[in-house]
């Protein structure tokens, strides 16, 4: 059941995409609240699926998928941004060509981490610029979910600084 739970908020995030490619498009800048809300859901289930999963006696069907559905949502929130004009289009083309060359030439999930974190980042700015409340209750629940997961923190930030450094040196998985 756990398994099950686990894709079934995966698959959600792919769901979040299209809402807000759907926002971006029909509303734009003003449906930033509603967007905010997918976006905060989103991170969430990205959050409580890797829970579950590893709760679960079974691997997920979607295990292997995840990091990509990850880049699908993010991908959907960079429409939001340029279809609402937070952001032009040919930067959020410029990144994306950035990031998929990143991704293209080493193969590392370490290496497009750092992409999404400045996306996460850019959101945080744009929500704090138009929704201040919305932006204080999204940094508790930042501060809430490195509380939570300190241990992972711990446990992933080197790892994944390691991988980073063995890309730049070109070094095997």
């Amino acid at each position: 059941m756990n398994a099950l739970i686990a894709d079934l908020l995966t698959f959600s995030r792919i769901l979040a995409a299209g809402v807000l490619v759907w926002l971006g498009l029909t509303e734009g800048a003003s449906a930033l609240p509603a967007a905010v809300l997918v976006v905060v859901l989103g991170w969430t289930t990205d959050q409580l699926d890797g829970w579950f999963a590893r709760r679960s006696p079974t691997p997920t069907r979607l295990k292997d998928s995840d990091f990509y559905v990850d880049l699908t949502f993010y991908a959907g929130i960079l429409a939001y941004l340029a279809l609402s004009r937070f952001f032009p289009a040919w930067l959020v083309a410029g990144f994306v060509i950035l990031g998929g060359a990143a991704w293209l030439l080493t193969r590392r999930k370490a290496v497009v981490i750092p992409c999404l974190r400045i996306i996460d980042m850019a959101c945080g700015v744009i929500i704090f610029r138009n929704v201040p409340v919305i932006g204080f209750m999204l940094l508790v629940w930042a501060v809430v979910l490195a509380v939570v997961y300190r241990r992972r923190l711990v446990e992933r930030v080197p790892r994944w600084w390691g991988d980073l450094r063995a890309a730049r040196h070109g070094r095997g998985r």
